[in-house]
């Protein structure tokens, strides 16, 4: 189906909350059409109703890969084929030493984490294969250096990275596969859950997606699939007014 302006189709899972939910209506407010999921029912019809029509937006939870199967499969009957897929939804619990994470949040924490763009990619990687597109693991600092007291987050994030490298090198020429890191901590509810006494220093999501998706769109042009270490780029820092108060 044709879309004005030919503006490719993004996906973005976890899009109910945080840097998913910013992302979404950066996009959108960019005329891209767009699919989001959430596992908050409330939340997803929240989002869909801001987003308004010529976008999709379900409940999912992408650590159950049929889910996310079936949710492809709508997204492509309603909305075409996506030129980008983000794989964001994520989670990460409070700070503790690793003996004493509970396994049910450990392994929510892998499900989720790395599960999670698993099933984004068997989903939607084959789509992307038929036309060419970029598929982009969103990751974390912390998944390129460790950080003490969240060692199931940052096992999954080490995890997303591996991944993502491998997956690289078996996709068709035309498709691009990308695990991207925030440049810098983002204050979202998962923050505050994890750094309950700073994550206030960081820039908020909505200040976070405008720079974030024209690095998606237009930054990973040149870069070779499969390159780690990437990046990003932090939101400009607010001017000060006029009258110098701010």
């Amino acid at each position: 189906m044709r879309r004005p302006a030919d503006l490719p189709l993004v996906v973005i899972s976890g899009s109910t909350r945080g840097m998913g939910r910013a992302l979404a209506l950066r996009f959108a407010a960019l005329g891209h059409p767009v699919a989001g999921c959430g596992r908050d029912g409330g939340a997803v019809r929240r989002l869909a109703a801001e987003l308004g029509p010529g976008h999709v937006v379900q409940a999912v939870d992408t650590g159950r890969a049929e889910e996310v199967c079936q949710w492809a499969a709508t997204v492509r009957e309603r909305l075409g084929r996506p030129g980008l897929v983000v794989a964001n939804a994520g989670v990460v619990h409070r700070q503790r030493p690793a003996w004493e994470v509970p396994p049910a949040e450990f392994e929510e924490t892998l499900r989720t984490n790395v599960g999670g763009v698993y099933a984004m990619c068997r989903a939607f990687v084959p789509q992307l294969a038929q036309y060419g597109g970029t598929f982009v693991a969103v990751s974390s600092g912390w998944g390129r250096s460790p950080r003490p007291g969240l060692a199931a987050y940052t096992a999954s994030k080490f995890a997303v990275e591996g991944f993502v490298r491998a997956v690289a090198g078996e996709v068709p020429e035309g498709v691009k596969v990308l695990a991207v890191a925030p440049g810098s901590a983002v204050d979202t509810d998962g923050l505050a859950t994890c750094l309950p006494d700073e994550h206030t220093d960081y820039p908020r999501p909505e200040a976070w997606a405008a720079p974030a998706a024209d690095f998606l769109l237009h930054g990973l042009a040149e870069v070779p699939g499969g390159t780690t270490g990437l990046s990003f780029p932090d939101p400009a820092p607010a001017q000060p007014s006029a009258s110098g108060t701010g």
